[in-house]
């Protein structure tokens, strides 16, 4: 299976969904501005994609794809699919019993998980009550990633990587349908988010059907691949969640912020989740089947090269979107949120915010990358470690620095976590011998530092040109951030061409080749 292929195919389509989940921002910023309402809904979302990210995407993907690939390479499809069935019905008991507790117990949750909103009541009011309505998405979106987890293993991603894009415009649907129907549009985003689920998993499950991956629910027996899933489940969960809870120990100590700490938060994170997912989400969601199955059968060179390839373009992709959010974080804030209630501060705000997140953008990247090599040898433990070194820095530093600097301090705080984290992931994986940095891999590096020292330049060239248009109306406005962004790209790709980092006929050869 060609890995860039893959990789291009997934990124694709969350392209196409992460457009939507613009729109579906840009609906926010301007219905509910940086207010105690949108403060509450980001809350509400975070509460279930953190258990999404800690128990379903991450944990899930790094405990079940390893096994359910080495089992469907060497045994066979049907007992593939047996251990799928054990596993499913388990899973949907421990969400059940999860939601239930949830529901029931989040007025006392809520005050521990954002102790500052006790301050401002209608903060706090509207976050349990939107939570309400998004948990149970929890459900729906860990069936979704079963079923993605199967598809992923015969190497059908298309498929799972155009389900966020219909449950982004589920989500759509819904907002523009009834925000005018409610007392708050914040509660149309909310049960727009439960019905993403929903077409989420009905997105892949009825493809499953077709594939002969249908499951039923058995009553589960305890045999060694269901012990070993929940074995590696635990400290997977922690691991690969590292970014997510950053994030919402971020937001927990900006509740004592003043009102819109959150909301600049989230929508910076938003900008550079883009990338993030595009690249980070995309390289992992495809190397991890290739490199579980390259291992299983004992092809260790073969991995190691499926692993440089993935790093090389990864980054290749990864440092001009950082150099973008950095340099031009204040125009590209200003094209996409600045409207309606989003004020000219806001984007201040949120502009600040993003140039610090987006430091840590590449070490996102790499954890993602350098994880799926650890999950794909079913060793969880060790991104765990390096998961609780990064936290240990966020939380230290968000400390020191919220004081001075607000949510910008959280921020930069979230990003050297991630420095943290990724570079003690590489440090273990080159120690070990999995790692190896070859003349070839050098020789990029050291070309692409030059690369984006000519980037710079020419974004900051640019963005004086352009600036005089930036405030002659919305019109305007878009269209010259659409250009300045556009001529940065086409002039990185020239500039890594000339100095050798990845010349054009490179990029077709890793298109074309079969790994």
């Amino acid at each position: 299976m060609n890995l860039i292929r893959s990789i291009t195919t997934v990124g694709g389509y969350t392209i196409g969904s992460r457009l939507f989940g613009f729109v579906r921002e840009i609906l926010t910023a301007s219905f509910l501005g940086a207010g105690g309402a949108a403060d509450a809904l980001v809350v509400a979302i975070k509460l279930p994609s953190l258990f999404r990210r800690l128990f379903a995407e991450g944990a899930f993907n790094a405990s079940f794809v390893p096994l359910f690939a080495g089992i469907l390479a060497t045994r066979g499809k049907e007992e593939a699919r047996t251990f799928a069935e054990q596993i499913l019905t388990l899973w949907v008991g421990a969400l059940f019993l999860l939601i239930l507790c949830v529901e029931l117990f989040l007025p006392t949750l809520m005050p521990l998980l954002v102790p500052g909103f006790k301050d401002t009541p209608e903060r706090l009011y509207y976050a349990i009550e939107f939570s309400r309505i998004t948990f149970p998405f929890i459900f729906f979106i860990s069936l979704t990633v079963l079923y993605s987890g199967m598809l992923n293993s015969i190497y059908k991603f298309a498929i799972v990587a155009s389900s966020p894009m219909a449950g982004n415009m589920a989500i759509l649907a819904i907002v523009l349908g009834f925000y005018d129907k409610v007392s708050s549009s914040g509660y149309a985003f909310a049960w727009g988010i439960m019905f993403c689920g929903i077409l989420q998993w009905l997105w892949v499950w009825i493809p499953s059907l077709k594939e002969g991956m249908g499951l039923r629910f058995v009553w589960p027996h305890f045999d060694e691949n269901v012990k070993r899933f929940f074995k590696i489940l635990g400290p997977a969960a922690f691991g690969s969640g590292v970014v997510q809870i950053n994030l919402f120990i971020g937001a927990f100590i900006a509740s004592w912020l003043p009102v819109g700490a959150i909301s600049y938060l989230n929508y910076a994170d938003r900008l550079n989740q883009l990338p993030l997912s595009v690249i980070g989400v995309a390289v992992s969601t495809a190397l991890l089947p290739i490199l579980s199955r390259q291992i299983r059968s004992g092809a260790w060179e073969n991995a190691r090269q499926t692993q440089s390839q993935a790093l090389e373009f990864s980054m290749f992709l990864t440092l001009p979107a950082t150099l973008a959010l950095i340099f031009l974080a204040d125009p590209f804030v200003m094209m996409v949120f600045q409207r309606g209630a989003f004020s000219a501060q806001d984007t201040w705000a949120t502009a600040l915010t993003l140039q610090a997140l987006a430091v840590g953008l590449p070490a996102y990247v790499l954890i993602k990358v350098f994880s799926s090599s650890f999950f794909a040898r079913q060793d969880t433990l060790t991104p765990v470690c390096t998961a609780c070194a990064g936290i240990l820095v966020d939380i230290g530093l968000s400390l020191i620095l919220m004081g001075s600097f607000h949510q910008v301090g959280i921020a930069f705080a979230t990003a050297a976590a991630g420095w943290v984290n990724a570079l003690l992931l590489g440090y273990i994986l080159w120690y070990k011998g999995y790692l190896c940095f070859d003349s070839r891999l050098k020789k990029f590096i050291s070309r692409m530092i030059l690369t984006c020292g000519g980037t710079v330049l020419l974004l900051k060239s640019l963005q004086f040109l352009v600036h005089p248009l930036l405030l002659r109306g919305e019109l305007m406005r878009d269209l010259s951030v659409t250009g300045l962004i556009s001529f940065g790209l086409l002039g990185f790709l020239f500039l890594a061409h000339l100095m050798g980092a990845m010349k054009f006929h490179e990029l077709k050869h890793m298109f074309f080749a079969r790994t």
